[in-house]
């Protein structure tokens, strides 16, 4: 499933979030009470966390019932709220089921000045369209702007070893490339 690995401290991340903000076709999915969530436009991230996106150009998120998962609805208005009737694993986070290809995971990690975690942004992709259910050209292709974005903000380097050496697979954006050039360690792990 596609995977984007961030290296970034906080200043990184007001970038990240004021840009997520202008784009118009992704809208942020909090909590408004127990088993209650809620679309918003206005997206500010600031601390660490799990933070689920919605690709508004994909379609209607599903609201799974209890029993079958055939004879699931969808969530009439995002942008009105909702009430989960099958919640997942973590009653923390939306649950709309395996194979939604219209919502993003962002996992924002940032710790304290003694290392710089791993961030990043999840996304099932095409994962199930052997059964049916491919994403939407619209969710693959903002998908693709946002890995565009990520690459002009950041500088690709590996996880271990010289940050200009080889199996470069994490992005760090520019103020925790500047940390990690000046010696803090990077995680290996998210």
């Amino acid at each position: 499933m596609p995977w984007l690995p961030m290296y970034l401290n906080e200043k990184d991340l007001k970038l990240l979030s004021h840009w997520l903000n202008q784009e118009s076709d992704i809208a942020i999915i909090k909590s408004i009470g127990e088993r209650q969530w809620k679309a918003f436009d206005e997206i500010s991230i600031e601390s660490a966390g799990r933070y689920c996106l919605y690709h508004k150009k994909a379609g209607p998120l599903p609201l799974l019932n209890k029993k079958n998962l055939g004879d699931d609805i969808t969530v009439k208005d995002p942008f009105s709220g909702w009430t989960e009737i099958r919640s997942g694993a973590d009653p923390t986070q939306p649950y709309f089921g395996p194979t939604k290809s219209a919502v993003y995971w962002l996992n924002i990690r940032i710790s304290s000045n003694s290392i710089i975690e791993i961030s990043s942004f999840e996304w099932v992709g095409n994962h199930y369209s052997i059964i049916g259910e491919p994403a939407a050209e619209a969710t693959k292709k903002w998908w693709n702007r946002l890995r565009r974005w990520v690459k002009k903000q950041s500088t690709h380097i590996p996880r271990t070893g010289d940050i200009d050496g080889p199996n470069k697979e994490i992005y760090a954006f520019d103020n925790a490339f500047n940390k990690i050039s000046n010696g803090l360690p990077r995680a290996l792990n998210p």
